[in-house]
């Protein structure tokens, strides 16, 4: 199990958490997802299936950030 912190900008209310949180967790072998507002982060943990740049993509595709 891996896991990464994703440095999110874009992200300004709590609909946002929501839908990063949506977009990641249907990413094929995430095994959670936690997404700080206050922080900007999102913690992903995940199987070796994935590769990185599926969460990142994921997250881009709703329009926010990542660093």
């Amino acid at each position: 199990m891996k896991e990464k912190v994703f440095n999110v900008s874009g992200m300004k209310c709590k609909h946002c958490v929501m839908t990063v949180t949506e977009a990641v967790s249907e990413v094929e072998g995430v095994q959670s997802c936690d997404v700080s507002l206050e922080k900007g982060t999102v913690t992903v943990k995940f199987d070796d299936t994935v590769d990185e740049s599926e969460i990142s993509s994921a997250i881009k595709e709703e329009g926010f950030g990542v660093a």
